[in-house]
């Protein structure tokens, strides 16, 4: 996906800093609030997403906004891959929400139903279609770092379709001979958000520094990186 670079984020910062003739902010200060930013923004997205997802209205409304969200979250939509073990698969480290969920054993995917807490013991009883691992019928029970599979006999890999918190992006940098910091990409964490959604964070963060900013300037700021080949 096409971004901007930490290096140009701040470029843009000093680069307002100086027209507006105001003090220094310090890239950790900056990118810190940055990635504050990003996570209010990125917890918004999907607070909106489930909200259209949970009314079923079927308006084409809804619909279009929804694979909007959507589009804006992919960069965070992963597929992942957790054993199971003892009736358990633990969530990943990133894991915030799960989209779809379904067992692989021995290289065939098999439905998972998800259940909520209260009708564990009515599945665990049901004299139709218990949990078995005989008859490939699964179940799981969310907790908060876990999910539980039913039965507890079962084996092999719970695979996930999640959305995953967004990685803290990070301005890497290296010392020169006069001691002073110069920008490292391959120490660095870049964004995964497209242009418009990172300059929207980046905008939220010059606010919270109290730093003016114009729309034309993004603007004035990209041709003026495009004519020097600044990424």
């Amino acid at each position: 996906m096409n971004t901007w670079s930490v290096d140009k984020i701040y470029n843009l910062l000093k680069f307002l800093l100086r027209q507006n003739q105001s003090g220094s902010i310090s890239v950790s200060d900056f990118f810190n609030a940055w990635n504050t930013e990003q996570n209010a923004y990125h917890s918004d997205l999907l607070g909106k997403w489930q909200k259209i997802s949970n009314n079923k209205t079927g308006t084409n409304t809804g619909l279009i906004m929804n694979e909007t969200i959507m589009t804006q979250l992919a960069p965070f939509t992963i597929a992942g891959s957790v054993a199971i073990a003892s009736g358990q698969a633990t969530k990943p480290d990133d894991f915030i929400y799960g989209l779809a969920r379904r067992l692989e054993l021995s290289g065939d995917e098999f439905l998972v139903t998800k259940i909520n807490h209260g009708q564990k013991w009515y599945v665990n009883n049901d004299v139709i279609d218990p949990p078995s691992v005989t008859n490939s019928s699964y179940y799981i029970i969310e907790y908060e770092y876990y999910y539980e599979v039913l039965p507890t006999s079962a084996t092999g890999n719970l695979q996930l379709d999640y959305i995953a918190h967004p990685e803290d992006v990070k301005w890497g940098f290296t010392y020169d001979a006069q001691n002073r910091q110069v920008y490292n990409a391959g120490l660095s964490i870049q964004p995964k958000w497209s242009i418009p959604t990172v300059i929207e964070i980046t905008k939220r963060t010059l606010t919270n520094f109290g730093v003016s900013y114009k729309d034309r300037d993004f603007t004035n700021f990209g041709e003026k990186n495009t004519v020097t080949g600044d990424s």
